[in-house]
């Protein structure tokens, strides 16, 4: 079992972050309209735009826990396609990757 502390710090740290940004996104989305309906217009547009973006942050939120919970199961780095390790140079770049470029 190879030692991922480092890029489970990483995982950590960047989990936190975007926690934080979801919560951000929340707030802005529960905020009340306004009574101006060319404003309402612009504010439902910023909406969809918020509601794309808290839907990539929540995917991505799920993508780490699961590599968090691959590394504390031990099966971190290896590709789950074919078993083979997965590069430390792709696991540096993506770290929630579950299968090496080959059967990416």
């Amino acid at each position: 079992m190879s030692n991922h502390s480092e890029l489970k710090a990483t995982l950590e740290k960047k989990l936190a972050e975007l926690i934080e940004r979801a919560g951000g996104i929340e707030t802005q989305l529960s905020e009340p309209g306004e009574h101006d309906w060319e404003e309402n217009a612009i504010a439902k547009e910023n909406d969809e735009a918020l509601v794309a973006l808290g839907n990539a942050t929540e995917t991505e939120i799920a993508e780490i826990r699961r590599a968090l919970n691959r590394i504390d199961q031990g099966e971190f780095g290896v590709c789950m396609r074919c078993q083979a390790p997965i590069p430390q140079a792709r696991l540096q770049a993506i770290p929630w990757a579950t299968t090496c470029v080959k059967c990416a």
